[in-house]
């Protein structure tokens, strides 16, 4: 998992610029007239931003070959093969035990 972490977002600069671009964003709307009033339009600006730093992280991700699965109520996204690969981990963990009783 830390091989992932770093890989998907440690190392991922377009991430760190535009999740720097959003942060510095809604510092600035707060200070501006009226202060400590964000208009919903700058809101909503900020949270683009962060939807297509999120989407480049995953695109970062797929790019690498790391696969994932996203579930949120009814809506799943899945991206690469999960069930293939523990199937496979599966089949190689029961192989040792099998030839053991074959034997």
């Amino acid at each position: 998992m830390e091989k992932i972490l770093k890989h998907s977002v440690v190392e991922n600069v377009p991430f760190w610029i535009l999740a720097g671009v959003a942060l510095v964003i809604g510092i600035i709307a707060f200070f501006l007239p009226p202060m400590g009033d964000i208009k919903p339009n700058a809101l909503k600006f900020i949270s683009w931003i962060f939807a297509f730093t999120a989407l480049w992280t995953v695109f970062a991700a797929m790019m690498r070959g790391i696969d994932a699965r996203i579930q949120h109520g009814q809506t799943s996204l899945t991206i690469g093969d999960i069930d293939k690969k523990k199937n496979e981990q599966r089949l190689t963990e029961q192989t040792p035990e099998e030839t053991e009783e074959e034997a």
